[in-house]
């Protein structure tokens, strides 16, 4: 006589009552009667021709056979939720909206990235995302304006509703352009630059700004405390790159958001602070579930951070000011490496 095929319920009826020990729990769980379980189980007990499950005192247990099948059906029933999921998730991703947030620095390099895959793989998808900085983020978060944000996160420490997956800490040096003043005089300080204007893409957050402001007032330049700092807050970053080359306004970035400009030659790297460096995540609500959109755009963000870090490292490697034997102590061996390959006055 041949068997015919289990369905998953019945599975799922097996696993319920291993799980429960007593038909009457079991039953209840899976909003069954306790005689619909009991014919559910004998079926299956007839398919395979021997017992799964033994009476005891305080309701039932699993035969040494009943224990092999019990792993096997959990399998199965976990490969099948799992395709189901899926299934689903495709479905969701088929059309449908993305609304996220990123801050300014974020969200015009990694996040961009980012973006460039996920529209390409989902094009029926349409995608918001919203440009803030870190505060201004979080409200539209909790307005529900946003599934999740990437940006500053430095100030949440006391905010018990968020979930906080931090990215790589990315160092970020004093930029300017090749014709500065400050060029070529070595490894400089913020403090350094401050009788020129600073050209800031987002605001300065507390845990960067205090140190800032305490440089300012310890400057032996008198006048330094007195300098509003920035001196310009511009959320482009192309604008901000332009303004740079075209003064002696000085900037602040990772080293991969002026890649081609280094390479070019039209910007130098002047220095650095530890304090400068970033501290981004991914921010979202406790127990606010993503949209499928949402959990597979996390999934192309993390990417696109993997990405943007070891490009960095890379660039770092070449960038980074660092001392040569030949230089004294604070010059940087790039910034001698530019002079000695800098064309001279044409003939």
């Amino acid at each position: 006589m041949q068997c015919m095929p289990l369905e998953v319920r019945h599975m799922r009826h097996v696993i319920a009552l291993a799980e429960h020990g007593s038909f009457a729990r079991a039953a209840t769980a899976l909003g069954l009667s306790q005689s619909a379980l009991s014919r559910s189980i004998q079926s299956v007990e007839r398919e395979i021709g021997s017992s799964l499950f033994v009476r005891t005192a305080s309701g039932v247990d699993p035969t040494d056979g009943g224990h092999v099948f019990i792993a096997r059906v959990r399998q199965i029933a976990q490969l099948t939720d799992d395709l189901d999921r899926d299934l689903v998730n495709e479905r969701g991703l088929q059309s449908g909206h993305l609304h996220v947030g990123g801050g300014p620095f974020p969200a015009q390099s990694m996040l961009a990235d980012a973006l460039a895959r996920f529209v390409a793989d989902y094009p029926r998808i349409v995608v918001r995302m919203m440009m803030r900085d870190w505060d201004e983020l979080l409200r539209r978060l909790r307005a529900r304006e946003i599934e999740f944000f990437v940006a500053e996160f430095s100030t949440f420490g006391s905010e018990n509703d968020l979930d906080i997956e931090p990215l790589a800490s990315h160092p970020t040096f004093i930029i300017a352009r090749r014709e500065h003043p400050l060029a070529g005089r070595g490894p400089l300080g913020l403090a350094d630059g401050f009788a020129y204007p600073y050209a800031s893409l987002t605001r300065i957050p507390p845990r960067s700004l205090e140190p800032i402001r305490l440089a300012q007032r310890r400057s032996p330049d008198a006048t330094a405390a007195y300098r509003v700092f920035p001196a310009l807050e511009f959320n482009a970053l192309d604008a901000v790159r332009k303004i740079v080359l075209g003064s002696d306004a000085l900037m602040v970035a990772p080293l991969a958001s002026v890649a081609d400009e280094l390479e070019g030659g039209r910007l130098v790297v002047l220095g650095s602070e530890p304090h400068l460096a970033t501290r981004y995540g991914i921010v979202q609500l406790k127990g606010q579930p993503l949209t499928a959109a949402g959990v597979r755009f996390r999934e192309y963000v993390l990417e696109a951070e993997r990405a943007f870090t070891e490009q960095e490292l890379v660039l770092l490697e070449r960038w980074r000011p660092r001392p040569t034997s030949r230089a004294p102590a604070g010059t940087w061996s790039h910034a001698s490496t530019r002079a000695r390959r800098r064309p001279g006055p044409r003939a």
